[in-house]
């Protein structure tokens, strides 16, 4: 299935860059924000379900199946639909009895019910135990098997995994098709996942409050006077790791060591600025004005990077 997706602006800003894309099992690794700005946008022509979609808290499981499957007029047998959804244990609870994990797996009998050609679905994961996940899985696999088009929607890309590696990422200024070696589609354990899978978030503080950032949703990190700041939107949050391991980790992401005290986000850079034979910074594509330095000595390393001459 074709989709094509408008612009969405903001100040000035692009937030969604216009896209024209295929999906039949699809990811978009994208933050919060994102994410509702495509629910709304994709609306009109698919099922949108929301993660914690609201429940029946007072009826049983067995209770809510019959529920939908009879609005749906199911065709499979109401046995059959409690095995595929891993709930057969649990027909006689309350809803609002069931953990986490099982509300959000039972919550997604309404799209698989009434979903037709496109799904689009926030967090898929969230909050499912192991054997949830699993479920959702095969739930996914076998509506794509029925020439069900699936778009997820997340800002955690090891969950994306767990289903496909057709997967984007959004930027300022478009969609960025993310490339996988071959040996991320078995993954056995820890230790064989390559690092761009490894790294999910980089812990902040703000106003004593812990922040997690997805590498994406960086501009620039700088240090000063011994604190290291990650900036995000015009805000610097403060962070317990020094360059060097932000460098290490976040190398993957397109991070560059421009200056002793920057580290700068190569997909944000829309300008060289020289000032004089031997001074020159860079200008982001992000808030106004957003200007980081950049050391003479890494001039041409940088252009190499980005392909510029």
């Amino acid at each position: 299935m074709n989709i094509q997706l408008e612009e969405v602006k903001e100040k000035n800003k692009i937030l969604i860059p216009a896209f024209t894309f295929d999906v039949k099992i699809t990811g978009i690794y994208t933050d919060i924000k994102r994410t509702q700005l495509l629910m709304e946008q994709l609306k009109p022509i698919g099922y949108v379900h929301r993660v914690n979609e609201g429940h029946h808290a007072f009826l049983t499981v067995e209770e809510t199946f019959r529920f939908y499957m009879d609005l749906g007029n199911c065709p499979i047998s109401l046995e059959d639909m409690l095995q595929l959804f891993g709930l057969q244990h649990k027909r006689k609870e309350k809803v609002k009895k069931l953990t986490e994990s099982a509300k959000n797996c039972l919550s997604f009998l309404r799209p698989f019910l009434y979903s037709k050609d496109l799904l689009i679905i926030e967090e898929p994961f969230d909050r499912l135990d192991e054997e949830a996940r699993q479920t959702i899985v095969q739930l996914l696999n076998q509506m794509a098997a029925e020439q069900r088009n699936i778009l997820l929607l997340s800002s955690n890309l090891e969950e994306l995994l767990f289903i496909t590696e057709d997967i984007y990422r959004i930027d300022h200024s478009e969609f960025h098709k993310m490339d996988f070696e071959g040996e991320l589609t078995t993954r056995t354990s820890v230790e064989e996942e390559e690092p761009i899978i490894k790294i999910e978030k980089i812990q902040t503080k703000h106003n004593d409050k812990t922040i997690l950032f997805n590498p994406p949703e960086i501009d620039y990190i700088e240090s000063i006077d011994g604190t290291v700041y990650v900036n995000v939107a015009g805000t610097g949050y403060s962070c317990a790791l020094t360059l060097q391991e932000l460098e290490k980790r976040l190398r993957a992401y397109g991070f560059y060591r421009c200056h002793r005290s920057y580290i700068v986000n190569l997909q944000k850079v829309r300008e060289i600025i020289t000032w004089t034979k031997n001074s020159y910074s860079l200008k982001l594509n992000v808030q106004e004005n957003t200007v980081v330095p950049l050391s003479r000595t890494k001039l041409s390393e940088m252009k190499e990077l980005i392909g510029i001459s």
